[in-house]
């Protein structure tokens, strides 16, 4: 284990900008009191996210899709438990399996990337660790997503009123912003804060510079991405 901390201290997005500063590889472990959470990292690039209660809308997905039948999933996932004795992320099961196309894997791997990155946007307690584990975990196929836009399209759908499927019981708005060191004025709180959720914690970096010092933002890819994000 190389880092580890609380949630409550440091945002996950917060901790997946750090890593992708550095061009880390390996493992951000995300766990509360409910669920645990995997986000792969491969030089800074996400390669996904997995969130167990959805991993298995990825198999019904390809399956509705025609791209495999329920049968074959369920030998699949059967197969590798057996096989390895665990149960591994299914879409790095599923390229294994050579059974579906890894591209056509990679593109659903990629879209549910973005919500399942949404799904982690009200984890406010609980823990991350970042491992680097000793046999480093390999797509075959990789969809490398770039962190900074990833937040950004989690951002802009939260700013516009989606939020996670399932509730979590975290400490109320005024809790939330004790444990914070942003030291947000009354002003910024009602804006960013709704629901639960803080939008200006899970802002990207580069948002918040944005907003408070628009001439330092030189990067024109990141400017065409943000020109439709009503915050700003």
């Amino acid at each position: 284990m190389i880092l580890w901390g609380k949630i409550s201290h440091f945002s996950v997005f917060m901790v997946l900008q750090l890593l992708a500063s550095y061009n880390k590889s390996g493992l951000l472990e995300i766990e509360d009191n409910e669920e645990r959470s995997t986000i792969y990292l491969n030089q800074g690039l996400v390669e996904a996210v997995s969130v167990p209660r959805s991993d298995h809308l990825l198999g019904a997905k390809l399956v509705k899709a025609g791209h495999l039948s329920q049968s074959d999933l369920r030998k699949i996932i059967l197969t590798s438990v057996l096989r390895d004795n665990k149960r591994e992320f299914l879409g790095l099961t599923l390229m294994k399996s050579g059974m579906v196309d890894p591209e056509i894997i990679a593109q659903t791997i990629t879209e549910q990337a973005y919500e399942n990155t949404l799904e982690l946007s009200n984890w406010v307690d609980g823990t991350f660790k970042f491992v680097v584990p000793r046999h480093p975990v390999v797509f075959p196929f990789s969809p490398q997503i770039n962190v900074q836009h990833l937040l950004l399209e989690t951002s802009r759908r939260l700013d516009e009123g989606q939020r996670p499927s399932k509730s979590k019981v975290g400490p109320p708005g005024n809790e939330l912003c004790e444990s914070c060191s942003a030291n947000c004025a009354d002003s910024q709180k009602d804006k960013y804060l709704k629901d639960g959720i803080c939008l200006w914690r899970n802002m990207p970096v580069i948002v918040r510079e944005a907003i408070f010092s628009p001439d330092k933002l030189r990067s024109a890819d990141v400017v065409d991405h943000m020109h439709d994000i009503p915050f700003l």
